[in-house]
């Protein structure tokens, strides 16, 4: 008993850690990237963008100007080639828009019956928007003042149209915008 417990903890110094996947570990935002590849792969689109959901509100835009670190980290690159993750992400986004607003909308969560809390963001870019849905989602009202006439910030201004479609952007805007969120563009503070 005393020399397995002695092997199991000469095992467990050298333990890693990596009980997540490391396409998950590498990606900033925590997406559960090995879950809706699997539900892609499975015929599951609505589930697959409700997970993608889960961490990113505007995956359309998200999977067109990622720098993917999680491809670079995944398994599937040490028997073949690393899956492409980011475009996954995109397909089933746009597949989502494609079925137009009313429908989009179903995989925004309503948000959660009001806390009675305000809250005001100051700039509609990446981070204030990405706010926006999850103080929303949670029931709180959310305004968000932007100094720009239109919301997305550097999604925006400092990507080119061939790189991120200005449309997709104001699709995903317009369902943030449609869950409640106040947008109040040429405000500065």
């Amino acid at each position: 008993i005393q020399a397995r417990k002695v092997a199991l903890e000469l095992l467990m110094t050298d333990h890693t850690g990596d009980c997540r996947p490391p396409c998950m570990l590498a990606c900033p935002a925590e997406t559960d990237c090995q879950g809706y590849v699997g539900m892609i792969a499975n015929g599951m689109d609505a589930e697959a963008i409700r997970l993608v959901m889960e961490k990113i509100p505007r995956p359309a835009s998200i999977g067109r100007v990622c720098p993917h670190p999680c491809e670079q980290q995944c398994r599937r690159g040490q028997l073949d080639e690393s899956i492409s993750i980011a475009f996954l992400k995109r397909y089933v986004a746009d597949k989502n828009l494609a079925l137009g607003l009313e429908e989009a909308a179903k995989v925004y969560q309503k948000p959660a019956n009001s806390t009675g809390k305000k809250v005001a963001i100051i700039g509609g870019g990446p981070a204030g928007l990405t706010a926006a849905y999850f103080l929303r989602k949670n029931g709180h009202s959310v305004t968000v003042f932007e100094q720009m006439p239109q919301m997305g910030g550097m999604l925006r201004y400092g990507i080119p149209e061939y790189r991120l479609p200005k449309a997709v952007l104001d699709k995903e805007v317009k369902l943030i915008e449609d869950m409640g969120v106040e947008l109040k563009n040429n405000v500065n503070i």
